[in-house]
């Protein structure tokens, strides 16, 4: 039986352990969304911003989302080997002790993930009526958000699930080195790591992986002699207007696409703002 559900503990027990869980969430004031905090219960599982009355309700009545030990979505790092129950707070005090440990900013990745959230800072409002509709890019933030805290492998105490693949991408960057070769070093560093590791596999999983913490970009094909872009009223353009080399190169086979011999990738400034 489930024990972080009504059913698993004492009545009294569960309702303080609810209690001492929306002291820690309101405690820290990165949690709201217009007044509204993220809603562990079992049918919302952190979709939903709700007032912290209406959290409170759903916990008590439909319990949390299963494997929810580690408030990842509250702002509480992971903590190895740490039970639920003994990690329970009881009172706003006891809360403040848990916000403290949660934000001496020793992971800086699951700093960068709470930056590429956006999460709101702002005023509480006195009762709001905030819902917000499970969407698919914060079930994928929310994800990474986990993969920020859960350790290597279980015991691990240096590196993350995220903060692996982030520091073997800074190699890979700073050395250049190739797909082929990123995916040999992780399959001989997987060979080495304990049985159950949490490293991804290849490069693939682990840009996928990634993904969400990009902005994206936008591709413009461009004259390899770098006189011009093919962009705007360019566009349908297939040959350089300066120095007439050809936009493409030639195919090799029937039906190929065509594929531009150098492109410019445009970063907009705007939402990195």
């Amino acid at each position: 039986m489930d024990v972080y559900s009504p059913q698993g503990l004492g009545r009294m027990d569960y309702c303080n352990d609810v209690q001492g869980f929306i002291n820690f969430a309101t405690s820290i004031p990165r949690n709201f969304t217009d007044g509204g905090i993220r809603c562990p219960c079992r049918k919302c599982k952190n979709l939903k911003f709700l007032h912290q009355d209406v959290v409170t309700m759903h916990l008590l009545t439909k319990g949390f989302m299963h494997d929810y030990l580690c408030w990842y979505a509250h702002g509480e790092l992971f903590v190895p080997n740490e039970s639920m129950v003994e990690r329970v707070v009881e009172s706003t005090s006891s809360a403040s002790n848990i916000h403290e440990v949660g934000n001496e900013n020793s992971n800086p990745c699951r700093n960068i993930v709470m930056d590429a959230m956006r999460m709101s800072e702002g005023n509480v409002s006195e009762f709001p009526n905030v819902e917000e509709e499970p969407n698919e890019d914060a079930v994928r933030f929310f994800d990474l958000l986990k993969d920020s805290d859960e350790p290597l492998w279980d015991g691990c105490t240096n590196h993350s699930k995220l903060s692996i693949v982030a520091h073997v991408f800074t190699i890979k960057s700073n050395h250049g080195l190739s797909e082929a070769g990123y995916d040999k070093i992780i399959e001989w560093a997987r060979s080495i790591l304990p049985k159950g590791n949490r490293m991804k596999e290849n490069f693939y999983t682990a840009k996928s992986m990634m993904k969400p913490l990009g902005l994206g970009y936008q591709k413009i094909d461009m004259c390899p002699n770098f006189c011009m872009l093919y962009y705007l009223e360019n566009d349908e353009l297939t040959e350089c207007m300066t120095c007439g080399y050809s936009r493409y190169k030639p195919r090799t086979g029937r039906g190929k696409t065509l594929v531009a011999y150098k492109k410019l990738r445009y970063f907009s400034i705007t939402p990195r703002l």
